[in-house]
């Protein structure tokens, strides 16, 4: 009867220790993997899967193009086996299989994965690698949107491939789902996208696209001008006018928009773009319904001007003017320059703008352009007093019509 409780006390004592023992791996599998692969006992699936796991990120951060060794695979293979639900150990598994296996294999596998976890590195950039290779549109930007969400480090980087992948033909099909509902790094692809020159026009259409239903995202922002200003910089000037008329429709019902200076302007250089240098400025001033210019003696350039989309013919060129002082000849000029093409050699030397209620005459030559500067220009004497004007209006029509209204433009940001 005495070996009883003995045997009793030893069998507590083994199962404490393996208790113990298997609370250590658990506890460590993933902190420390390593250590609970050294201790052997117990669950060690997962442990074995974040073992491999780490082994490989560190030999990846030294070499980018490191692929999952022999041993790695060892351990993710015996992990699933032990673990089926490590996405860790898939993950790998994902990653060691060679260019030769079974298309239909890797994509089965990747579908698992992606229905475990779309927080996992591996598999996310395995779907996004299968998704671009199978030119799937829809699923690589999917894969990258979710890759934006759930890995934070790498976040930038994502975006800036997005961005980059906007040059695709066709791309703003497969990206309005994802952008259209406005997820909350939609503001930094945005961003992004207007600084690669090769998307701004598939940029363009995708905001065409959001701004209608069933995302009707309509609000002006920051972005919105920086893909206007880039549009017109490089000269994609049927997208920018798409891309105004969708979000701005009352703009274009004028030759010139915001005639009367009775808003700010909205979507430059479709709107005014204004100067703004420290001997040269102009402002608009919606309470006053004027168009402010200021500038210092020797000042030079542009202080607003627009882009106008123009078809040959005879046009008049109206604005009213008021000044503090009499502004001499060639200090206040208007001038067309054809957007189109390089400098402005061929431009259009409209007329010195004097005090007052004026109209003049100007013909737009019948050659290949449409798009037009139609600019304001200071050319203020070294040895003047300087230059303070006043426009309250200006308007460029066809001979013979009357001079439009300037239609009522609200702002959708406020």
């Amino acid at each position: 009867m005495k070996i009883a409780p003995f045997i009793l006390w030893t069998g507590g004592v083994l199962l404490a220790a393996f208790v113990g023992s298997a609370s250590s791996v658990i506890a460590n599998q993933v902190k420390n993997p390593a250590a609970s692969y050294a201790i052997g006992v117990g669950p060690t699936g997962i442990a074995e899967a974040n073992l491999a796991f780490a082994s490989f990120s560190g030999r990846k951060r030294m070499d980018p193009q490191a692929g999952v060794s022999v041993h790695e695979r060892q351990l993710a293979s015996r992990a699933y086996r032990n673990e089926p639900l490590s996405s860790a150990a898939l993950g790998l598994m994902i990653a060691s299989m060679p260019d030769s296996a079974s298309k239909g294999d890797r994509a089965r596998l990747l579908e698992l994965g992606g229905q475990l976890t779309r927080r996992s590195s591996l598999i996310t950039s395995a779907s996004i690698e299968a998704a671009a290779r199978d030119g799937n549109q829809p699923a690589f930007f999917l894969w990258l949107s979710r890759a934006i969400l759930t890995n934070e480090s790498l976040r930038a980087t994502y975006i800036r491939a997005m961005a980059q992948a906007t040059a695709r033909p066709d791309t703003e099909a497969a990206l309005a789902p994802v952008i259209g509902p406005n997820p909350t790094w939609a503001g930094h692809y945005w961003k992004a996208v207007v600084n690669v020159p090769e998307s701004l026009v598939n940029a363009a259409k995708l905001r065409v696209a959001v701004a209608q239903s069933p995302w009707r995202q309509r609000r002006i922002s920051d972005t919105d001008r920086m893909l206007v200003s880039q549009l017109a910089k490089f000269r994609h000037f049927d997208a920018m006018r798409d891309l105004v008329a969708a979000l701005s429709p009352a703009e274009g019902g004028a030759f010139a928009a915001n005639l009367d200076f009775s808003r700010p302007s909205l979507l430059p250089p479709v709107d005014w773009q204004l100067a703004s240098s420290g001997n040269l400025g102009a402002t608009i001033e919606p309470k006053r319904k004027i168009l402010a210019i200021s500038a210092i003696a020797g000042a030079r350039g542009y202080a607003a001007r627009q882009l106008l989309q123009l078809a040959p013919g005879a046009y008049e060129l109206e604005w009213n003017l008021a000044a503090d002082a009499t502004i001499e000849n060639g200090t206040l000029t208007a001038r067309l320059d054809c957007a189109e093409k390089a400098g402005s050699a061929d431009g259009i030397e409209v007329s010195n703008l004097d005090i007052g209620r004026r109209r003049t005459s100007l013909t737009i030559p019948g050659d290949s352009c449409r798009w037009y500067w139609l600019s304001i220009n200071v050319n203020v004497p070294d040895t003047s007093a300087g230059l303070d004007a006043q426009f309250r209006r200006i308007s460029l029509t066809p001979s013979g019509q009357p001079a439009p209204v300037a239609p009522k433009v609200t702002n959708p940001a406020n």
